[in-house]
């Protein structure tokens, strides 16, 4: 059995589709996927509309602003445990995908690293819970979100990706934020429950994984094997500079709640939350298009790099065009949009999301040269440069800003470091982009 069922992401013959005065003609299986992944935004997005309303007024400003805290402490540890392999894996299970034997070796030592980083990663959990006052007060809380790290941390979204397969990614996603839900309405109930809910989204992360997982093994026959160290070590290799940049990107993301939650209170999380709840939710819309792009352009960037590079340009265009106008409405209607969804003891969330209204478009450009672009280019040191520049900037504005201006200051403070990382992306990819067959 063939393990990629034969896809050959390097033709281009197939379907035509026209938006606007563009013209896209590549292989069906890139439109399917990004279909699929359109429609798990879609519930991604559409569910949690359904219980973010409820949730912010059951829990209120504080325990939300809480829950958002402990969220954004347990991210860390997921980004450890992914160590960069969602973006170096993803590449390398697009390049291996027809080789059966080489595919077992990666997803084996990608899963043998994950583990040996999830046992260090609950160590040094375990410490900070059990010895650090800001983090100890709420123990059942903090320990229900590492439920979320493990989940995160065997789930192979990466190998999916990497074979172009979302459907299955569609149908569990779906499900487990389907189950989700019903236990958020059935067992929140009060501020008190606000463990409760870290239980459910950790028990949606875990079963993600188990799924996952197992229609990986059945479906795709890949088989677990005991991996060789020059194997691991070369995973490692591969994958470092990505983890410096993930580290380095959530210091100018997932950070700004967490410094919000040290240097402010729980409520001004929950104002600043709030808000960038609903600016994620417009932005993760371009998910699908990212994730779908990833594993095409990493094999046109070896195979045609005159087409990858048109391929970037006409989706850069057509989704930057759509989230600038987009951006632009969630601007003038921002206080309508969080008077709905979250109610009037949010109204500080209202200036905090016209801050923040234009991100999507500015990350969505970032994404595109940086991710699509830089990274499939192989200029790996230039991107992590440029998010390394940018963590600085954010910490230094939020030890600034955060302090005598809270919430606000965090917002400025995301505003700022993003348009610096867009236009840094921007210019390397230009400037850099010729040199990558050197």
């Amino acid at each position: 059995m063939e393990t990629a069922r034969s896809s050959k992401p390097g033709s281009v013959a197939g379907k035509e589709v026209r938006v606007g005065f563009f013209r896209f003609s590549f292989k069906s299986e890139l439109l399917q996927n990004v279909l699929s992944l359109s429609f798990l935004q879609v519930i991604n997005n559409f569910l949690p509309l359904i219980t973010f309303p409820y949730l912010v007024r059951v829990l209120g400003p504080e325990k939300f602003g809480l829950v958002s805290f402990v969220t954004a402490f347990s991210a860390y540890f997921s980004m450890i445990t992914d160590f960069g392999f969602n973006f170096s894996a993803t590449q390398q299970i697009s390049i291996y995908r027809n080789e059966k034997k080489k595919l077992a070796s990666i997803v084996s030592s990608v899963y043998a690293i994950k583990f040996l980083l999830l046992i260090l990663c609950f160590i040094i959990f375990f410490l900070l819970i059990s010895f650090i006052p800001k983090f100890s007060f709420e123990k059942e809380l903090f320990f229900f979100s590492f439920l979320i790290v493990l989940g995160a941390t065997f789930t192979p979204m990466w190998f999916f990706q990497g074979l172009e397969e979302m459907k299955q990614l569609v149908l569990v996603s779906t499900l487990s934020k389907i189950l989700m839900i019903v236990g958020i309405f059935l067992f929140i109930q009060s501020p008190a429950d606000d463990a409760i809910y870290m239980l459910l989204i950790g028990a949606s992360s875990i079963l993600n994984a188990v799924a996952l997982t197992a229609m990986m093994k059945k479906y795709y026959k890949v088989a677990f094997v005991i991996p060789a160290l020059h194997e691991m070590f070369y995973q490692l290799r591969e994958s470092y500079l990505l983890f410096i940049s993930s580290v380095s990107i959530s210091l100018y993301t997932t950070t700004n709640i967490f410094l919000l939650g040290l240097l402010s209170s729980s409520a001004e999380v929950g104002y600043f939350a709030a808000a960038d709840k609903i600016r994620a939710g417009i932005q993760s819309f371009a998910n699908p298009i990212n994730q779908a792009l990833y594993p095409r352009m990493a094999f046109l960037s070896k195979n045609n790099k005159e087409q990858s590079e048109q391929l970037l340009m006409k989706f850069t265009l057509v989704g930057g065009a759509a989230l600038f106008a987009v951006g632009m409405v969630i601007f003038f209607f921002a206080k309508p949009l969080i008077l709905l969804l979250a109610g009037n003891a949010y109204s500080k969330s209202v200036y905090i999301l016209q801050i923040i209204a234009l991100l999507p478009f500015i990350i969505y450009l970032s994404n595109m040269f940086g991710i699509q672009g830089l990274l499939n280019f192989g200029k790996k040191k230039e991107f992590t440069a440029i998010i390394i520049f940018g963590s600085v900037i954010s910490i230094s504005l939020s030890f600034f800003l955060v302090p005598t201006h809270g919430s606000f200051g965090s917002a400025f403070s995301v505003l700022a470091t993003e348009i610096f990382v867009t236009l840094g992306m921007i210019y390397f990819y230009f400037t850099k982009k010729n040199l990558h067959e050197v």
